[in-house]
């Protein structure tokens, strides 16, 4: 490398020891920065990372249909151990976030990613292998521990790839496909459980996530910046381990101290993230119950068979996919026309907006689905409030992750790990009461229960963020504005 590319990369008076320098970008226009990656790039970066992130969530819901079947050849007696093939994977899924998030900000994107997905793999191949019901809830829930890091680390990946104001679509592309993954789940297991055995639902999954390993293998490159920056520099000096010349144990030392700590401590001590993630908890919770129940609607109230009734979650794909296509670009056109009333100063609170629509669409959608569903109408109209009742709920899902993104850009996959401490909760307990709530008030007053938590912590959660979020921001030492590329 010539001395000037070095100087660049490394600044400072050449007399000066290169190990003591701060590191960072040559230029704001740095053609290395993923920022300033052609378009066409950095969208095959993104479309990848989705289908990463179509796994977990279709293995997630794909043993809905399947569970009588798969309750019976594993002996699972109970209700709560047959609602375990749901909720362990959830739990441990969520909670893999935790472990993911803060990896990747310390040893990068891209390698933690393959290694999910290459030991998600192998998990849920041995998953169809399984005949004892304990061990292959044991599986399970390793697999979805394995299987979280898309979940844990696209949304950072996003960050490193677009500023704010372009965040919006990413977050569409990157979400929409994943949210496909419950509803496509529980389609596909529907119908090979009526024709074949339950074991095949995990071998498609299993050939589907080798195809897209394969793929990233190959094109999926490293997008964190610090990291990126970290490995040139260490190449430059001819430094193994990092750019300061710590020995390996002290980096371990600071990955247990200091790396892995850092979601529970956003957690912890940062108001807005506690907010958010007791929001995104409920309505996160909200999705699963609904998935593990809907089936049992159709089956048991509307006399479908299996197979036709997983067609029905094609309500749930579409309200998802819709309200993210929908909802994201409309989220940026807002941010983009405050920025420009604002000074050309973008904040966070602009991203508010569109969660007080999200926190009347989903009690809306809750009490079409329930109540027409008691009073046993025509199968549309249940499907109808399902839809609504997601396309609110992936405008709130959107909203407080671009929240979360733009205030703590640099912590980006921690605090999106922050955010999953208690969404792992409630997504594995909510679906264990599901069905003995409906069983005890019926789909109607069932769903206006739910719908009115939905509602008061729906507009309490962004009118107090609106207010107060610019004073808890300036007391935070983790948020902060653009993500800049220091060490």
């Amino acid at each position: 490398m010539a001395a000037n590319e070095r100087t660049n990369l490394l600044p400072g008076p050449p007399e000066d020891d290169p190990r003591k320098t701060t590191l960072a970008w040559a230029s704001p226009t740095d053609s290395r920065n993923p920022q300033n990656w052609p378009a066409s790039r950095k969208w095959g970066v993104a479309i990848l990372i989705s289908f990463y992130a179509l796994s977990g969530p279709m293995s997630s819901a794909m043993v809905v249909p399947a569970m009588p079947q798969m309750s019976q050849e594993l002996g699972l007696t109970s209700e709560t151990s047959t609602q375990l093939l749901v909720s362990a994977y959830v739990l441990c899924w969520s909670l893999g976030t935790l472990f993911w998030g803060p990896l990747s900000e310390a040893y990068g994107r891209s390698t933690l990613l393959n290694v999910g997905q290459a030991l998600f793999l192998v998990t849920n191949s041995l998953c169809a292998l399984e005949w004892n019901g304990t061990r292959f809830l044991v599986l399970r829930s390793v697999s979805g521990l394995v299987g979280s890091a898309p979940l844990a680390i696209g949304g950072g990946v996003m960050t490193d790839l677009w500023k704010s104001e372009e965040r919006g679509r990413s977050l569409a592309v990157y979400t929409a496909v994943p949210l496909l993954g419950p509803a496509l789940g529980a389609i596909i297991g529907g119908f090979v459980v009526q024709n074949v055995s339950w074991r095949w639902i995990f071998w498609g999954c299993s050939a589907f996530t080798a195809c897209s390993l394969a793929v990233g293998l190959v094109f999926l490159t490293e997008t964190f910046s610090p990291v990126i920056l970290r490995r040139e520099k260490a190449r430059l000096l001819g430094n193994e381990f990092d750019d300061s010349g710590k020995t390996l144990l002290a980096a371990l030392k600071k990955l247990i101290t200091v790396d892995l700590p850092r979601p529970l401590i956003l957690l912890g001590t940062q108001p807005i993230i506690q907010v958010l993630a007791l929001y995104m908890a409920y309505l996160f919770g909200l999705n699963y119950l609904t998935l593990s129940t809907y089936q049992a609607l159709w089956q048991d109230e509307y006399g479908q068979s299996v197979s036709m009734g997983s067609l029905n979650y094609i309500s749930i794909g579409l309200g998802l996919v819709l309200g993210c296509e929908i909802a994201a670009p409309l989220n940026d056109k807002i941010y983009i026309f405050c920025k420009s009333r604002n000074k050309n100063i973008g904040v966070p609170e602009f991203r508010t907006y569109m969660m007080l629509p999200a926190s009347l669409l989903v009690p809306l959608g809750l009490l079409w689905y329930g109540w027409s569903a008691s009073a046993h109408l025509h199968y549309l109209m249940p499907n109808i409030g399902i839809f609504i009742y997601c396309f609110g709920l992936i405008i709130g899902f959107q909203c407080i992750q671009a929240y979360v993104l733009d205030c703590y850009p640099v912590y980006a996959a921690s605090a999106i790990g922050a955010l999953t401490v208690l969404r792992a909760i409630t997504g594995c307990i909510f679906p264990i009461f599901g069905p003995v709530l409906y069983r005890g008030l019926g789909y109607g007053w069932a769903s206006t229960l739910l719908a009115g938590i939905a509602g008061v912590i729906g507009v309490v959660a962004p009118v107090g963020l609106k207010v107060w979020g610019p004073a808890l921001r300036a007391r935070s030492p983790y948020a902060s504005g653009e993500a800049k590329v220091l060490l």
